[in-house]
């Protein structure tokens, strides 16, 4: 028997209801995020374009609104990162081309750490139910180096360090572990690595220095490589010894 036979059906009733409040405003979130740009690049697409293109023009407006832009984009890669389904790369390439390579690093560490934190906090008060709002549970049940407790900040530190891995669902999968908060605000220092590269190679865009922004890339592209093969084979090998446990177990 399951522990939802033991619950009152009011509670269960309850329970459904909540969580598909907040799949439904995950969903509008997303669609607002993703349709909201798309309408005003129908609409004012190519001024638009001819103005993002033209570094000195948009660095001039974050300039007079010294307060508004950092604000809103700090409260944009915070969106980025509790949504999960849409890419950083592109907020922290744009941070680069218009705050500048350091600046635009410090806004979007500062954005990640934040948010980082408050998916932590959520997701160790309320546990799973919290992660299945944005992955689904093949997904989650995927990730495989949780069941390496000992290795589990070494192999943390790692992942959140090198560009290409699946940095978003660890995010969410920290807080199901044992780890503390502490720990956790030591670890995510990793991400400075992956960030200064989009932010840098950003800001070398907006200088209009082509070639040297094209080797900071291609220097991220070779290191998220790297992280991608690094992640399925650390995923592997951290699953290994509970398959062979069910092996053995299931063995007459």
């Amino acid at each position: 028997m399951t522990d939802n036979q033991f619950k009152p059906a009011g509670t269960l009733l309850a329970a459904r209801r909540r969580r598909l409040f907040q799949r439904i405003l995950a969903i509008s979130l997303m669609v607002l995020m993703t349709v909201g740009p798309a309408l005003i690049f129908m609409i004012w697409g190519r001024p638009l374009v001819r103005f993002l293109a033209d570094a000195e023009k948009v660095r001039a407006l974050v300039a007079r609104h010294p307060v508004t832009s950092r604000f809103l984009f700090f409260i944009a890669v915070m969106v980025q990162v509790v949504l999960a389904i849409i890419p950083g790369e592109p907020f922290e390439i744009a941070a680069g081309y218009a705050f500048g390579s350091w600046e635009g690093t410090l806004l979007s560490m500062a954005a990640i750490y934040a948010a980082s934190v408050l998916i932590f906090l959520f997701v160790k008060r309320f546990g799973r139910p919290v992660v299945e709002l944005f992955f689904e549970s093949e997904k989650i049940d995927a990730v495989k180096i949780f069941h390496k407790p000992k290795q589990l900040n070494l192999l943390m530190f790692l992942l959140l360090l090198i560009p290409g891995t699946p940095k978003d669902i660890l995010t969410y999968l920290a807080g199901l572990t044992p780890m503390k908060l502490g720990t956790w605000l030591k670890l995510l220092f990793a991400r400075f690595f992956s960030v200064v590269t989009s932010t840098v190679g950003g800001g070398l865009l907006g200088s209009k220095r082509y070639g040297f922004a094209a080797f900071v890339f291609g220097i991220g592209a070779a290191a998220a490589l790297v992280g991608i093969v690094f992640y399925r084979i650390s995923n592997k090998k951290a699953g290994e010894p509970a398959d062979s446990q069910k092996n053995l177990d299931a063995a007459p």
